[in-house]
C-alpha cells in the first residue's frame, strides 16, 4: 500500500467516524426530548454499536483516536496514547 493510499484510507475512515458520530449525537438530542420513541432508540443503538466498531478499528490501524480507545489490554509498560507521530510531527488525527 502505497503512502497516498493509506493516507486515503485513514481520512476515509475518519470521515465515517465523523458521520457516524454526527448521527448518535442527533439520536442523542432527539431522545432527550423523546425517550420513550422505541425507533429512536434502535437507531441510536445501532449507530453508538458502529462508531464503538469504526472507533476501534482506528485504533486498530493508527493509534487511539481518543482517550476511550486505548485498550485495557494494551502495553503495561508505556502510555499507547503518545504512540505515532503527533499532528505537529506529521501524525494525522
Amino acid at each position: 500500500m502505497t503512502n497516498s493510499t493509506a493516507s486515503s484510507d485513514r481520512t476515509s475512515l475518519l470521515r465515517e467516524i465523523d458521520k457516524i458520530s454526527f448521527a448518535v449525537n442527533e439520536f442523542t438530542l432527539f431522545l432527550d426530548t423523546h425517550p420513550d420513541c422505541q425507533e429512536a432508540l434502535l437507531a441510536f443503538n445501532s449507530a453508538a454499536k458502529t462508531r464503538k466498531e469504526l472507533m476501534k478499528q482506528y485504533a486498530d490501524a493508527y493509534g487511539p483516536l481518543t482517550v476511550d480507545c486505548i485498550s485495557a489490554e494494551g502495553p503495561a509498560d508505556h502510555w499507547s496514547w503518545q504512540d505515532g507521530p503527533a499532528p505537529w510531527e506529521g501524525g494525522i488525527i
